[in-house]
């Protein structure tokens, strides 16, 4: 047998003509099958794998087509995908390249609606104390919807007949198609830079889902939450529901029920008024009648002026002479108690009063020195009947009748019993007068001699 020619390829370039095949055959597919090992890189590339009971196949979808994807994939969903085949030429594998997909199932709005609806929740973008209340009567309304839509001129129409006169701005949009989101932030923008604008409605008229679907775009949503202005949302009908409603300060029903609750009705407010005019003129009137009437009476209670003005003229002078009375009493107790200071101040006054002192000094000075002498003399009895005492009470005194004490010449205890000691032991005797060292030649008791 003859084998053909031999054709010898290299790695890449055997991989390099896989994938042209593969490519070629399959310049566009559509894939259904489940998420697996989800991963957005940092790049904002997305990877995962499409399974089913038996096999699976790698998957990437790139950052310029993922950034128009309208739901959040991830593990566990059934998706159909929509791509090309390829051959991954590093690894060897081939892989489908997705150009867009959407869920199985539930709608790949409805999941997109419901998956923002839930981030956005929360980051507290729909909590009710970001909410702020609209302004009772603005100056100036801000609209943000398209310049050629019904929803406008009704607006327009129902707040130039609500209020007359009152100022409107309108920042004209696309409100649907791809371009509408850039363009309803631009609008909201627009109007926020105007700097005059009291309050703002964003909406327009009714359609289908994807009609309404700019209002449900991630930057409209926050676009409508950091307005700095109060904003009222209205989009489509009644039954009709946008993320931006829920971001909004308010929500109306339709554009036309917006320009009702922002604008009030100037005929009810100048009814409104005259009717608070006529109960404020009946509530001043009733209130000068009664000051009035209280006036009055007080008139009665009133004592003449000029009776008033005699009375006090009396209370001064009664008040004036008991003043002088008092300054000549005391002006009078004062003057005699000078003369007594004066008088106890003169010279022979006080010279009888040193000497006075003197002889009391003198007789102080007897009377403590006696007193001291005595003292003493008790003190020195005191003295000599104790030493008396003491002399009687003292050992001493006991020796001079001739008795003596002995103790051991060691240990110095006292000898009080001759079987104590030995022949031989020294002790020493004390006298009346000194003392002598002995030895012991031998001792007696009331029994025996040893």
């Amino acid at each position: 047998m003859e084998l053909p020619e031999r054709k010898i390829y290299t790695v890449s370039e055997l991989t390099a003509a896989i994938r042209e095949v593969v490519e070629d055959e399959f310049p566009s597919v559509w894939v259904q099958g489940e998420i697996s090992n989800f991963k957005a890189a940092p790049s904002g590339h997305l990877y995962f794998t499409l399974k089913d009971d038996s096999s699976q196949i790698r998957c990437v979808m790139f950052k310029i087509q993922s950034r128009f994807l309208k739901f959040r994939p991830g593990d566990g969903l059934e998706i159909i995908a929509w791509g090309k085949l390829s051959v991954y030429s590093p690894r060897g594998e081939y892989q489908l390249i997705v150009d867009t997909m959407e869920p199985m199932g539930l709608g790949g709005l409805m999941l997109a609606f419901e998956q923002l609806k839930k981030r956005l929740q929360a980051e507290g973008l729909f909590d009710p104390s970001r909410k702020k209340t609209l302004p009772p009567l603005p100056k100036r309304v801000g609209l943000v919807t398209s310049a050629r839509g019904a929803a406008v001129r009704d607006m327009i129409r129902i707040i130039t007949r609500r209020f007359p006169g009152m100022d409107i701005l309108v920042s004209p949009t696309s409100v649907q198609g791809d371009k509408a989101p850039d363009e309803i932030v631009t609008a909201l923008e627009r109007l926020c830079r105007a700097g005059d604008v009291d309050v703002v409605i964003i909406g327009r008229g009714g359609g289908s889902v994807e009609d309404l679907w700019a209002f449900n775009d991630e930057r409209v949503v926050r676009a409508v939450a950091n307005c700095p202005m109060p904003i009222v949302s209205a989009v489509g009908h009644e039954t009709d529901f946008t993320l931006s409603d829920f971001a909004a300060d308010l929500r109306a029903s339709t554009p036309s029920a917006a320009a009702e609750l922002v604008v009030p009705d100037k005929d009810e407010l100048a009814s409104g008024i005259a009717h608070l005019n006529a109960r404020v003129k009946n509530s001043m009137f009733h209130a000068l009648r009664r000051c009035n009437e209280a006036l009055n009476e007080t008139l009665k209670r009133l004592y003449d002026p000029r009776r008033q003005i005699q009375e006090r003229r009396q209370n001064l002078d009664d008040l004036t002479i008991r003043m002088n009375r008092a300054v000549d009493r005391t002006l009078a107790a004062l003057k005699r108690e000078t003369e007594a200071t004066v008088a106890r101040l003169r010279p022979d006054h006080l010279l009888k009063a040193v000497e006075l002192c003197k002889t009391d000094c003198r007789t102080l000075s007897a009377g403590l020195e006696r007193f001291v002498l005595n003292a003493l003399k008790e003190a020195e009895m005191t003295v000599k009947n104790l030493s008396s005492q003491l002399d009687a009470l003292s050992p001493l005194a006991v020796l001079s009748r001739g008795y003596s004490i002995s103790t051991r010449s060691d240990s110095g205890s006292v000898i009080t019993d001759a079987s104590s000691v030995k022949k031989g032991d020294d002790v020493r005797v004390r006298l009346h007068r000194g003392e002598v060292s002995c030895r012991v030649t031998g001792s007696k008791t009331m029994d025996e001699t040893v």
